[in-house]
């Protein structure tokens, strides 16, 4: 072979060949893998469905840790006799007007049973109609048991022809759109909130699972 002749492959030895792959294809192939993973995790994000919840509750101002929302889970799941997943969503915020929004996008979609907020909050959400009338949609002995902790709020203030009136929220007729529970297990899960209340959600149908555990709940 020539001195100014560029060796082949073949005539490489071994420590040649590594020393070359090091030099200009070890970060290319890095890069490449990299890339991989990332669209492969990507992917997986997208594609992997959705976790399905028997039902969701959703928690204002309230920031609860992993073993916190472990313990409610399970213990509601004991109180439905299922091991159905159960949503806790502890993201809701008085301060973020947005999650008006996401309630209402939530309801709909099926994704969203109850709500648990301190009541001057909860009765500024009953002021948009977001909860069910209880005294229409629970049982008798479920009422009987909460009677006194039962919580009437205004709701939205309808006009003629069914159209709802300017600055209508929580300026309509009185309802029954929550319960106090202070008195029930919930209370030592959310001790920012003073005087929490529950509400079911006015779209959900989940009013016999959320009474059980409200029943099984109370002390």
């Amino acid at each position: 072979m020539k001195a100014d002749q560029t060796p082949s492959w073949k005539d490489l030895s071994y420590e040649q060949k590594k020393q070359y792959f090091l030099d200009y294809y070890l970060i290319k192939v890095l890069i490449g893998i990299a890339v991989l993973i990332f669209a492969s995790y990507t992917a997986c994000s997208i594609l992997r469905p959705k976790p399905s919840y028997r039902l969701t509750i959703g928690i204002y101002d309230a920031a609860l840790s992993d073993d916190t929302k472990e313990e409610m889970v399970r213990t509601m799941q004991k109180e439905l006799h299922t091991a159905e997943p159960i949503g806790i969503d502890d993201a809701f915020s008085s301060l973020n007007n947005d999650d008006l929004m996401r309630i209402v996008s939530m309801s709909g979609n099926g994704k969203l049973d109850g709500i648990i907020a301190e009541r001057s909050v909860f009765e500024w959400l009953a002021g948009y109609g977001y909860f069910k009338d209880l005294t229409a949609a629970c049982d008798t002995a479920f009422l009987n048991q909460f009677q006194d902790e039962l919580v009437v709020c205004r709701g939205l203030a309808v006009g003629e022809g069914g159209l709802l009136q300017e600055n209508a929220e929580g300026s309509g007729d009185p309802y029954t759109a929550g319960v106090r529970v202070t008195d029930t297990k919930l209370a030592e899960w959310l001790p920012e909130l003073k005087e929490p209340v529950f509400g079911i959600i006015a779209e959900s149908e989940a009013v016999d699972e959320l009474e059980t555990i409200l029943v099984g709940l109370k002390q």
